[in-house]
């Protein structure tokens, strides 16, 4: 009997250290992970990870694209930019999500056409467009740079223009409401 007291006392006290033994390793391995789940909340976004999408910050990846791919850099006009932006609000302003304006069936206003073809003196152009959602006063479900981005470059015709050594100058647009937001980019070939 005493025997089998000790064998159950030895028994209790190795499982009491083993058991220890195991809650501290699984208590450490979780602080482990807490810790790294912080840091990596810590680290900075890259500045295209942050919303709203931006006009220099779409045209840095835009040209870093075609940088990647050995074509030249676009440069922003002045009046192509000032397209892209008549462009996107007016998307906003009536709710459309397409190339061609409604009731106007064509891609430009009579303004934009103005900039484009007269000021900008582009013999071509055409456009990119990007919506996505755009909640103000919330940290989630705001269309970032890299969103629309990444929006295009997965779309045949939009990647394609974005690396179509033809165009030479561009300009974006960037237009809010509080649930959308409208990216658009303007192309232009000299």
């Amino acid at each position: 009997m005493k025997k089998a007291v000790i064998i159950t006392a030895v028994l209790l006290l190795i499982a009491g250290a083993g058991g220890g033994l195991w809650l501290k390793t699984r208590l450490n391995a979780q602080a482990v992970t807490e810790v790294a789940q912080v840091q990596k909340q810590e680290q900075p976004k890259s500045k295209y990870d942050n919303g709203p999408a931006d006009p220099t910050e779409l045209l840095e990846l835009v040209n870093a694209e075609r940088q990647r791919i050995g074509v030249a850099p676009l440069v922003m006009d002045e009046n192509v930019q000032k397209s892209a932006q008549l462009k996107a609000d007016d998307m906003i302003a009536k709710g459309y999500r397409q190339h061609d304006i409604p009731g106007l069936g064509d891609m430009y206003t009579q303004e934009m056409r103005y900039l484009i073809y007269q000021q900008a003196k582009c013999t071509m152009s055409s456009e990119n467009y990007y919506t996505g959602a755009y909640y103000p006063k919330s940290d989630a479900f705001v269309s970032t740079s890299r969103e629309a981005f990444k929006g295009w470059m997965s779309s045949k015709p939009h990647r394609e223009a974005i690396q179509n050594p033809k165009y030479k100058k561009t300009g974006f647009g960037v237009s809010t409401n509080n649930t959308s937001l409208v990216a658009v980019q303007h192309f232009c070939i000299p």
